[in-house]
């Protein structure tokens, strides 16, 4: 059997090798840190192309928005408008033909004429607002006088009643109210109808005194004008 001697080695090894080593180790960790950080702020300094894009199109729909409402707005006013003047033309339009009538009346044979009464529903008042138009059925321009009278019939709790419009109206002193006119008058009663009072008819009697004497009379259903006063109502 061969035998083996065994060797003893010496190896040096420097009493502050660890500290050497550890401040490697430390000087690398340390250039990574660093080149980490470097990595990072050039990204976060990197312009946010996605982020720019959706701000610019927040951008146009917000000044799309924008135009829209006030082309909304725009557009109803305009509405409004056309609506008003429409309305304007269409008032004009029938004072054009009220006028016409009167001056160009197509009973010219009629010394006087009575139109259609117009109702107006006062709910502060509880009643009723009669406007009556008089005016000539003859040509010229002569002076008219005379008186008008109001009456209202209709059936109360018992039997038929003829209410005169002094009875309804406390502005009034009389049953009548005058004319004098050369082409036309227009007469206003406050009519306040007592209960279980049920109005069907109003009578209406001009009584002309110059340029001619006559009497006109015009009868027309309660009922009608009121139908209409809630028709012309917007």
């Amino acid at each position: 059997m061969s035998r083996h001697q065994r060797r003893t080695v010496v190896k040096r090894v420097h009493p502050h090798a660890w500290r050497w080593r550890l401040l490697a180790l430390l000087s690398t960790l340390s250039v990574c840190v660093a080149a980490g950080i470097w990595w990072g702020l050039q990204i976060a300094t990197l312009p946010p192309v996605t982020d720019d894009r959706e701000a610019a199109l927040n951008d146009q729909l917000n000044q799309l928005l924008l135009q829209s409402e006030a082309d909304r707005q725009t557009l109803n006013e305009l509405q409004h408008h056309l609506s008003e003047q429409a309305a304007d033309i269409a008032a004009l339009e029938d004072m054009l033909a009220f006028y016409r009538g009167v001056l160009a009346p197509e009973d010219a044979e009629t010394p006087v004429v009575l139109r259609r009464p117009e109702l107006v529903y006062l709910p502060d008042s509880v009643g009723w607002r009669v406007t009556l138009v008089v005016h000539r059925g003859e040509g010229g321009d002569k002076l008219y006088r005379g008186q008008l009278s109001l009456e209202i019939i209709g059936q109360g709790p018992v039997e038929a009643v003829l209410i005169r419009a002094d009875e309804v109206d406390s502005t009034m002193t009389s049953g009548v109210f005058p004319l004098r006119f050369r082409y036309l008058q227009q007469v206003q009663a406050v009519v306040s109808l007592p209960e279980a009072f049920l109005p069907e008819r109003i009578e209406s009697v001009v009584t002309l005194t110059e340029p001619v004497r006559r009497t006109v009379r015009r009868s027309d259903l309660w009922q009608d004008l009121a139908d209409a006063s809630v028709s012309s109502q917007p």
